[in-house]
């Protein structure tokens, strides 16, 4: 089974948990304490209209991890449902992504923040520490994929192309670490997961394998 198989079966019974539960929480109150700071008024200075749930999930995630402490600490989803064993916990641009996704799109996310986390905690077990890269925020991306694409209710065939036009766009650097570089990146990775899921909805199509392959998101970041 590929890795984007283990994810499309985290999404096949989706459940509400406690820990996803108190993520949002947090991320509510990190969200909330970021929305006047720098890096969000010049957000949104160039893009001053509401341009809909993509932009939203980029301005609070954003916000969230743009003061002192922000973002979601510690959490995770111990054991993330992933099959086959243990995730590690997610850290706060982890669960910040995928929190922001899920909340542009509804209220009603606990179940998918939960498959969003798990996703992302598996894709992270496969991706390599490569230097430079950002590995929280590029797994990150596919699991805010996932929970916007639950959000969204889509099929497995539209999730499984939202996987794809996720990884496409999965960004992320270490360098970012400690500038205001870090939260517009992490904002970003929001952005473009919901507007993946929208997209996918609409009929765009991906690859069927995204993440495993020799041409595939785990040995790109591993070249």
């Amino acid at each position: 089974m590929t890795a984007t198989d283990q994810i499309l079966a985290l999404a096949a019974q989706p459940a509400p948990t406690a820990e996803a539960d108190a993520e949002l929480a947090r991320f509510a109150e990190a969200a909330a304490a970021g929305m006047n700071s720098h890096v969000v008024r010049a957000l949104r200075t160039l893009r001053p209209a509401d341009d809909g749930p993509a932009w939203r999930a980029w301005l609070s995630a954003a916000a969230a991890l743009s003061v002192p402490g922000g973002g979601v600490p510690g959490g995770g989803v111990p054991g993330g449902g992933v099959p086959g064993g243990a995730a590690p916990a997610a850290g706060p641009a982890v669960t910040t992504v995928v929190c922001a996704a899920a909340t542009a799109l509804g209220d009603n996310c606990s179940a998918a923040v939960a498959a969003g986390l798990a996703a992302a905690a598996l894709v992270e077990v496969g991706l390599p520490a490569a230097a430079g890269w950002s590995v929280p925020v590029v797994s990150a991306v596919i699991g805010a994929g996932l929970a916007a694409g639950l959000m969204l209710g889509l099929p497995e065939a539209q999730l499984r192309s939202a996987l794809g036009i996720c990884a496409t766009q999965a960004v992320g650097l270490r360098a970012a670490a400690g500038t205001d570089a870090a939260p517009l990146q992490a904002g970003k990775a929001a952005f473009n997961a919901v507007e993946a899921a929208q997209l996918a909805r609409l009929g765009f199509t991906s690859s069927r394998e995204p993440l495993d392959g020799r041409r595939a998101l785990f040995a790109l970041l591993s070249s």
